[in-house]
């Protein structure tokens, strides 16, 4: 009788909007208490659930918040029968949750200051922030920086990081803003083209952009926090439009773009290229290939001069985090010296790129094999990006599975979209460990391979069984334009 009660008030849209709004005005509040001290010090703050100067207490509370707030949001998707939300309901409650977000202060990363910092070199000092780092530089701002590199991230940023660094001269919490006000723009046309995409193809567009637009990772990682990835999301799915709609060559130079946020955006290029010479699309690909080549020299003469600056795009180095790698490595370094052929770390590094770069490719073949039309094209998409994030990369942060959150709305197939779904909240469980409790341990590699194992083996099981589903099906013939 307790549960048919819970279960009705869960149910009832006013009952979810409202607990969503309590939860993330809670959040909210927290991220202020945590980060504001330090910024009204001029001072950086610690990353919540990721820095042993952290505050247990606030970890804690937010890993509950966080819990709440993904389970109302799965609670509402596994009945969604009996809920369904109408666009406009929810478009009311993500503005809501939006202007909650937006009136929050970052505090499980502190990226978005190195952004402002990129944006100085190149606004405010007029160097090519692809060669130069700012620990050239000495001023006010340079006790904000953290790390000292080269710019990671690709051009089609620089102008709203030029902005933010401009804004900096003001006020380093204002620039914050406008670095967060940028993104939530940027989310809500996101949510625009989605909805486009899921009404040209005839379909209640309700759910999916229900599982997009109020995502609670989504919601943490790119409006609260102000990471960029919402920009690669945006021209990815502006590329899928343009195939939609039969403009080609648009949708090329459009995924390009994507790549050109971030590296990993090339999947779209890759796959948007291989789609169309399926289908025979000979010219489009040749026009967009020139209009790429064409782009990609312009780039390369104005900031990438040197082979440096272009490998500032992959952010090499030999170290892991937050991957199975970051296990795996260790692991077999410990193993090698009790079968006494002992082998040092870098070597270690070296040999599991080379086996997972190989295993890796002949994933990648096998997939966008595989593609025959629009549909078969976003599904391989996603399992190529949930492939890259749990088996190769060696280092890994939440904000990262924000990418394969629109192709979820989008996929038809129900197991993939629980695999990403699962992965969007499984990611979390790297800020549920606190630091200070994990590094003083003395087992604390356990506590440390619980937390990697949380967020990616569990999601790794709901892949296979995608995989096995969908390998299973006979491959379509050209079903979409």
């Amino acid at each position: 009788m307790a549960h048919n009660i819970l279960t009705s008030v869960l149910v009832s849209r006013r009952s979810y909007a409202l607990l969503s709004l309590i939860g993330m005005v809670l959040l909210t509040w927290l991220h202020w208490n945590h980060s504001w001290p330090e910024l009204s010090q001029s001072r950086v703050f610690s990353d919540l659930g990721d820095s042993k100067h952290a505050d247990p207490l606030n970890e804690a509370i937010q890993t509950a918040i966080l819990a709440g707030l993904f389970g109302l949001y799965l609670f509402c998707l596994a009945n969604w029968e009996r809920m369904r939300l109408t666009v406009r309901e929810i478009a009311g409650i993500g503005i809501a949750q939006w202007l909650a977000g937006g009136a929050a202060l970052p505090a499980n990363s502190t990226d978005i200051l190195g952004y402002i910092g990129l944006g100085r070199l190149a606004g405010i000092y007029g160097v090519n922030p692809y060669l130069h780092t700012y620990a050239e530089f000495h001023d006010a701002y340079s006790h904000y920086i953290e790390w000292h590199i080269t710019m990671p991230y690709g051009p089609v940023l620089l102008p709203v990081f030029v902005a933010a660094g401009w804004l900096s001269q003001h006020g380093v919490v204002a620039s914050i803003f406008g670095l967060k006000l940028a993104w939530l723009l940027t989310h809500i046309c996101n949510c625009r083209v989605l909805f486009q995409i899921l009404k040209n193809r005839g379909i209640a567009p309700a759910f999916g952009l229900f599982l997009f637009a109020l995502n609670p990772l989504l919601w943490l990682e790119q409006i609260v926090n102000g990471h960029n990835d919402g920009v690669l999301i945006l021209f990815g799915l502006l590329a899928i439009l343009a195939l939609q709609q039969g403009r080609h060559t648009a949708a090329i130079l459009l995924a390009l773009l994507s790549a050109l946020v971030k590296l990993p955006g090339i999947f779209f290029f890759v796959l948007v290229l291989i789609y169309l010479v399926r289908k025979r699309e000979w010219r489009a690909v040749a026009g967009g290939l020139l209009g790429s080549t064409l782009l990609l020299l312009a780039l390369k003469i104005t900031l990438f001069p040197t082979t440096e600056s272009l490998l500032s795009l992959t952010n090499v180095g030999n170290y892991t985090k937050n991957s199975l790698h970051a296990l795996l490595i260790p692991l077999a370094e410990k193993l090698s010296f009790r079968l006494g052929a002992p082998m040092e770390y870098d070597a270690l590094y070296s040999l599991d790129r080379r086996i997972f770069s190989m295993l890796f490719f002949a994933f990648c073949v096998w997939r966008c094999w595989r593609i025959r039309e629009l549909n078969s094209l976003i599904q391989e998409l996603a399992f190529l990006f949930l492939g890259l994030l749990i088996g190769y990369a060696t280092w890994f942060f939440p904000w990262y599975v924000a990418w394969l959150v629109p192709l979820a709305s989008l996929a038809e197939s129900a197991r993939l979209r629980w695999a990403v779904l699962t992965f969007s909240w499984t990611s979390l469980a790297l800020y549920a460990f606190p630091q200070h409790l994990i590094e003083p341990a003395q087992d604390h590699w356990v506590l440390a391979a619980l937390r990697i194992s949380i967020a990616h083996l569990i999601p790794l099981v709901f892949v296979t069984r995608a995989l096995i589903a969908e390998t299973g099906k006979p491959k379509l013939t050209q079903a979409e334009a």
